[in-house]
């Protein structure tokens, strides 16, 4: 057990220092060049170096308890703006999944549906060209098929089905949510911890890393938004807080795209041993709309949900939801 501690202790302190600790000692670094130079000698690189050099021959700078209270001062500051940044990282992650039912998240909600819809027409008429162009026993005009594709993976881009989130992250894991209701009529939200419990340890891992993959892009733009803020005082800070952020948001889209596809992917493959563990049908039949239903029905453990019905409270049922992937 003591070895076990003595692991346990030393993983967290690595996983500390490597997303806490080394990003705060880098913002602190930042910090201090723009506090010595400003706007006006935003790249004198020898005015920093004299700078550095008189803080090195100043009295009392040799002395081990100036040295210890100055490292100490450091490791502080890095620790504190490494939970800063985790902190509006957090802030980031709910704007990504926010609603957006008013302010300017129900603007941006509202042209990310109108672009999906103009998409969606797009579809619509390529796939009547197709059919129109079908002549027996040759098929399709190969150009038509092709511009159905091109209209398909456009309209899928902004989201997979009807789009009704400000972001297109939001929009992604919500999409999750509709395509699993969609498929098995089952409630995502209280099977999930069922499932987690039902799935093997590889499946685990693949979860775990994909969302903290997710978690570590939020808390990037959480450094960038750090950074901004000392643009103020250093025009340069403005192009780390850029590169920052946009790593972050490309990072982003691809972890929230692995995880909603290996949400979808565990309920597919382990959703009926949930669903056979609670008796609702047998281990050996696969999931499906009547017993998803059953089964969100048993775990709400409420009248929201029961056998028949068209949809879960607020989401339409399938007939209304085009689903594009």
């Amino acid at each position: 057990m003591n070895a076990f501690l003595g692991e346990l202790g030393r993983r967290l302190a690595e996983r500390w220092v490597t997303l806490l600790l080394l990003p705060g000692a880098l913002f602190v670094a930042v910090v201090t060049v723009a506090s010595v130079l400003g706007h006006g000698r935003a790249l004198d690189l020898r005015g920093l170096s004299a700078w550095i050099d008189g803080l090195a021959a100043s009295r009392g700078a040799g002395q081990p308890g100036i040295v210890v209270l100055v490292a100490a001062g450091g490791l502080a500051a890095a620790a504190g703006t490494g939970l800063a940044a985790a902190a509006l990282g957090e802030g980031v992650a709910l704007l990504w999944a926010a609603e957006g039912r008013r302010g300017p998240g129900r603007r941006l909600a509202a042209r990310r549906r109108e672009r999906w819809r103009r998409a969606y027409a797009e579809v619509v008429a390529a796939r009547r060209a197709v059919a129109l162009s079908a002549v027996p026993p040759h098929g399709a005009d190969p150009e038509a098929r092709a511009a159905l594709r091109a209209a398909l993976e456009r309209c899928r881009r902004i989201c997979p089905v009807p789009a009704d989130r400000p972001t297109w992250i939001g929009d992604r894991l919500r999409a999750a949510d509709l395509r699993v209701h969609h498929a098995y009529r089952v409630d995502l939200a209280a099977l999930w911890p069922r499932l987690w419990l039902a799935l093997p340890d590889p499946a685990r891992a693949e979860l775990t890393e994909a969302y903290a993959a997710y978690r570590a892009s939020a808390r990037l733009t959480g450094w960038g938004l750090l950074y901004l803020l000392v643009a103020f005082w250093w025009w340069p800070a403005v192009v780390i807080a850029v590169v920052t952020s946009g790593t972050a948001w490309v990072r982003a889209r691809g972890a929230a795209e692995s995880l909603a596809d290996l949400v979808e992917g565990a309920v597919d493959l382990y959703g009926r041993d949930v669903a056979a563990a609670l008796g609702v049908l047998p281990a050996d039949e696969g999931l499906d709309r009547v017993s998803g239903d059953a089964v969100s029905a048993l775990l709400r453990k409420d009248e929201a949900l029961h056998p028949g019905a068209e949809g879960r409270a607020g989401v339409p049922g399938p007939a209304g939801q085009p689903d594009l992937a």
